[in-house]
């Protein structure tokens, strides 16, 4: 449509500095990725910062996500759209394993539970943690978003929450030792606490990520389950082609 084409190129440049980049994107970066003249960037890039889509840091001229872009994405987990499109998959789901299934999305280095779909046996305790955050890695579907980062990223991050990880007794060897497991099945399988599970990430659009988990008590969860479940919730993605397993 006539006039499409300048939105179609904005909102490009809005993914590009979805990518998470500690340091931001410098103009030249942006050009590059986007195929865009720098005259163009230029100015789609000063109309998104005077919008409060993009914000510039004026010490380095590098620029990143905006305020206004972090509006859209709360209101977005308060709507959920991915809720509403998962739903039937995890209902499938909770009827093959005759669990309990869990839909985390990653934020920053937390984890939003968006949605539980209840098995044949409810536990009032797992239903408190939908619409809550967890730190990467303390939660099954959350371990699975967490398994996606490359070893020096993942060291960063456990030394920003050392001490959370710590009270749960995880040192960085441990939480890479799993985590190099979890990479080599394609899939986390995770137990403690008496609770156990099968955690699968995907992809959700072209720069976010989400999870699947199905979670049990333990004693119904022996490591010899976690490819069948590994594979159903592969199977169900797939079926209702929401996004492909990262």
């Amino acid at each position: 449509m006539r006039g499409g084409q300048s939105i179609g190129r904005a909102l490009g440049l809005l993914r590009l500095l979805g990518v998470e980049r500690e340091s931001g994107v410098e103009l030249r970066e942006l050009v590059a990725q986007s195929g865009l003249d720098r005259t163009t960037a230029y100015r789609m890039l000063a109309t998104l910062v005077s919008e409060g889509f993009a914000h510039r840091d004026l010490a380095s001229g590098t620029y990143r996500l905006g305020l206004e872009a972090m509006g859209l994405g709360l209101a977005a987990l308060a709507q959920s759209p991915l809720t509403q499109v998962c739903v039937p998959l995890m209902k499938a789901l909770a009827r093959r394993s005759d669990e309990h299934v869990f839909l985390v999305a990653r934020c920053g280095d937390y984890s939003h539970c968006l949605h539980l779909e209840e098995g044949p046996r409810p536990i009032r305790s797992y239903a408190d943690h939908v619409g809550g955050t967890r730190l990467l890695g303390l939660g099954i579907p959350s371990f699975a978003l967490l398994a996606q980062w490359d070893d020096e990223r993942i060291g960063g991050h456990f030394a920003r929450h050392q001490r959370q990880y710590e009270a749960r007794g995880l040192s960085l060897p441990k939480l890479l030792r799993w985590i190099r497991q979890a990479r080599a099945q394609g899939y986390a399988q995770v137990s403690g606490q008496g609770a156990g599970g099968v955690g699968l990430a995907f992809a959700v659009g072209t720069i976010g990520t989400a999870a699947l988990g199905i979670v049990a008590p333990a004693h119904r969860m022996p490591r010899s389950r976690g490819a069948e479940l590994a594979r159903a919730m592969e199977e169900e993605l797939r079926r209702f082609e929401i996004g492909p397993p990262r």
